[in-house]
């Protein structure tokens, strides 16, 4: 049964979707495959993700803006 759930996330990944303005202000997209989740901390959630382009994969910090409502939090991240 579990390998039959690993498979249908193998074919199917969740997306996410990264947006950053370069200095000519361009806006590119760049699309991760979200993975396995690695831990989390007091805001934020780590999970591996796949870069879709390139194939590389990397860690990545995943915070929810409803924890993000207190001004203190905000300065927390830099962004």
């Amino acid at each position: 049964m579990e390998n039959n759930k690993q498979n249908v996330m193998a074919e199917n990944p969740v997306v996410i979707e990264e947006q950053i303005r370069g200095a000519d202000g361009n806006i590119v997209i760049k699309k991760y495959a979200k993975g396995r989740f690695l831990g989390k901390g007091g805001f934020a959630k780590c999970y591996e993700v796949t870069d879709m382009e390139t194939n590389k994969t990397f860690a990545a910090k995943i915070i929810d803006k409803g924890t993000l409502s207190k001004h203190r939090a905000k300065q927390k991240v830099k962004i």
